[in-house]
Parts: C-alpha cells; structure tokens; sequence
C-alpha cells in the first residue's frame, strides 16, 4: 500500500468565509434557514434589551447609593445644627448670668469706684510733681557730652582778645517748584496706560 496523507490545514480561513461561499442554507438547510434568521433577531433584540435593562439596574443603584449618601450627610448636618443650637443657647445663659453677675458688683460698690478714682487723682498728681521736679534738675544742671580739656580752656583765654570772625552760614539749597514735578508725574502715568 502506498502512503496517504492526510491534510489538516483549514478548510476555510474563518465561517465567514465558508458561509460565503456555501451560503447559509448549505450549512442550517432549507428547513431551518428562515427559523435561525428569527431567532438570531430575537436574540438580538433580547440582548439589547437585556442590555439596557443591566445598565438602568446599574444607574438605579447608583443613584440609590447616592441617596443613600445624602441622607446620611443631611442627618450629620442636622446633628451637627442642633448640637451647635444648644451650645449657643448654653453660652447665652452663661453671658446673661455674667453679666448680672457684673452689674450687681457695679451695684454694690460705687463708692469703691469713687475710692479708686480719687486714688488714681493722686497718684497721678504725684508723678506729675516728680517729674515737674526732675525737669527743673535737669534745666538747672547742663552736663556736656564731652567737657573740654584744660589746654583748650587755657588757650581760648589768650586768644580773648582777638575778633573772631564768624564762620560763613551754608547757603540754603533752593527748593525747587512742585509743578514741573507733579508734570513729569503725570507723563510717566499716561504713558504707562497707553500701551
């Protein structure tokens, strides 16, 4: 006997390509061509509509999470609210009770207050006289930065008698007008803005 080989190669690259060149009745026959027609479209139709349905399920639970989260956060705000109310209302009677606390004491000791001012009077009086005292100490004594030495002392003594001439005044610098300063000001300004 001779040798036979037998091929494995693919018939067909893909079933597309084989059901181009058979056709489709080839392949389901006759009897059933029309039926898989329909049943493919049903299923089609199926999926789409099983498709959207998975995806208005998944977008209703995100919105139900997203409910779910907003309510949560309204309740901790309200909590929050009506822990804040009572503090407020807590430090209200706390400043009512201080300052009825205050305006008894003011009540109670007016004439300390007197006591106190007149006090105060005098102790201002007081170091108003001191320092009165300090400032006539220090107008009656002048004290030098440096005192001069004993040679310049001895020597302005001979020179008595001589003139001295007076030594010249500095010129005064001339104050230059505003107006052609304010106009420089001005011209810098508009030319900023122009460009």
């Amino acid at each position: 006997m001779g040798r036979a080989e037998i091929d494995t190669r693919a018939p067909f690259r893909s079933v597309k390509e084989a059901v181009m060149v058979f056709g489709e009745r080839v392949l389901a026959g006759e009897l059933y061509a029309n039926k898989l027609k329909e049943m493919r479209d049903r299923a089609g139709e199926n999926a789409q509509g099983q498709s959207r349905y998975g995806a208005v399920t998944a977008e209703l639970e995100e919105t139900k999470q997203s409910l779910q989260k907003a309510r949560e956060e309204g309740d901790l705000m309200a909590n929050c609210l009506r822990s804040l109310r009572a503090e407020l209302e807590e430090t209200k009677t706390e400043l009512i009770k201080l300052k009825s606390r205050n305006f008894d004491k003011q009540l109670v000791d007016p004439e300390l207050e007197d006591l106190k001012f007149i006090e105060n009077a005098t102790k201002i009086e007081i170091k108003t006289q001191t320092e009165d005292a300090e400032e006539f100490q220090k107008k009656r004594y002048v004290t030098f930065a440096s005192p001069p030495s004993v040679t310049r002392i001895i020597t302005n003594h001979d020179s008595s008698g001589e003139v001295q001439e007076k030594p010249p005044l500095q010129k005064k610098a001339k104050k230059k007008p505003l107006m052609p300063l304010m106009g420089w000001i001005f011209s810098k300004i508009k030319r900023s803005q122009d460009p």
